[in-house]
């Protein structure tokens, strides 16, 4: 049994204050994360097709509540699910709001400050559907990037990102009712929606066309950062779920046959997405390493991430070192070339969020499954080219990951 709940906050607050705020959180806080140990509180947005759907009478159905309900099942939970707009997420994760937000949530660097993920069980990409009588005029997104062109895309989301970064020159109008936008595009209101591939499948229409995609994404459940316990066990069950094909069984019935992947597959796409997430936290390191007057190399501080990579990959740690040498030099590289944001997070902060990649990062590495090098260079290119990682350190690593099956 299920139970909704529907409480709510107003607050927003962008991802660099909320850090400050993580690292004073009370006693109270904490009190409220562990409320009710048999209840598995879950945050759903409920507007997120195929993720997460409102239906009547308040009824929720998708991918990520059939998962909820299975996983509370076998973790002996009872899932309570918890109502958010997306503007509140990380606000109300802090809070202590959710143990677990379950509703197609994008891994962000952002948001991996602020807690953890579990490993992806998805991947899409953002893509905008126009109206085909419009098809010759937007033929490609560059074509959207203009004055007086309206994009419109759920408010508060990671997609509102996107449009905001890839679309500086059009209006972009970012709505709280996220199942509204087709009909927008359609009626003329706007000139375009974006969304990603997961949920455009759900929207596409005789007159409507997809442009893209434009990112390469994944999607995990977000916990708060005290609930790293919680996601070793969210993992570990996950893996069990794509071992014995259940999970890739919701996949194909909520998104699709295009969406199917084995088991080792989402193995290498959770390395792929963790390496990815720890460069993306690479820009804030240097901007407060230069805001502290420390340099990018630090060998004291790399020595310490090898011995805690090596002891949590005992008694074999070699081959996981391996590849953790390889991603010490992208990180430095990222360090190196980024252009650093204001300093306005603390590196211990920033060092606390990274460690909790890596204990993740290490588990999955230790899965060790059999796969070639081209098989993980696919798997990885996509991440490590958008995080700026050159081809050639890209196939070095595909051939390391390669090397741990042997």
């Amino acid at each position: 049994m299920s139970r909704v709940s529907n409480r709510r906050c107003c607050r927003s607050t962008p991802w660099l204050a909320l850090l400050f705020v993580v690292l004073a959180t009370t006693t109270a806080g904490v009190a409220k994360q562990r409320h009710g140990s048999r209840t598995l509180r879950v945050g759903t947005s409920g507007d997120y097709a195929p993720f997460s759907v409102t239906g009547a009478a308040g009824h929720l159905s998708g991918l990520d509540i059939d998962v909820a309900g299975r996983m509370g099942r076998d973790l002996g939970r009872e899932v309570e699910f918890v109502r958010f707009a997306w503007p509140e997420l990380l606000a109300r994760l802090q809070d202590g709001a959710f143990d677990i937000v379950m509703s197609g949530v994008t891994m962000r660097e952002d948001r991996a400050a602020l807690g953890c993920y579990s490993r992806p069980y998805v991947t899409t990409g953002a893509v905008l559907l126009v109206r085909a009588d419009d098809a010759a005029r937007f033929d490609s997104a560059a074509a959207l990037n203009r004055p007086h062109v309206r994009i419109v895309v759920n408010a508060g989301g990671h997609l509102e990102r996107v449009a905001r970064e890839r679309f500086p020159l059009a209006a972009i109008d970012a709505v709280r009712d996220n199942a509204s936008m087709p009909d927008r595009v359609l009626n003329g209101t706007a000139d375009a929606a974006l969304t990603d591939s997961a949920e455009a499948r759900v929207w596409q229409r005789p007159r409507l066309r997809v442009i893209g995609p434009l990112t390469h994404d994944h999607k995990a459940f977000l916990l708060p950062a005290a609930g790293a316990d919680l996601a070793a066990r969210v993992d570990a069950w996950m893996v069990a779920r794509e071992n014995d094909g259940w999970l890739n069984e919701r996949r194909r019935q909520w998104l699709g046959s295009e969406f199917s992947m084995d088991a080792s597959l989402a193995t290498r796409q959770a390395v792929a997405a963790l390496i990815r997430v720890r460069l993306g936290l690479m820009p804030a390191v240097a901007a407060a390493k230069r805001a502290a007057g420390l340099p990018i190399e630090d060998p004291e501080q790399e020595a310490r991430v090898l011995s805690r990579v090596a002891a949590a990959a005992a008694p074999d740690p070699e081959r996981t070192l391996r590849v953790y040498r390889l991603i010490i030099e992208m990180a430095k590289a990222v360090q190196r070339t980024s252009e650093p944001p204001s300093p306005t997070v603390p590196l211990g902060a920033l060092r606390d969020a990274v460690r909790r990649i890596d204990e993740q990062l290490v588990r999955e590495i230790r899965r060790r499954p059999v796969a070639t090098t081209g098989e993980w260079s696919d798997a990885i290119e996509p991440d490590l080219l958008s995080a700026g990682i050159d081809a050639s350190a890209i196939r070095r690593l595909a051939s390391v990951l390669a090397a741990l099956a042997e």
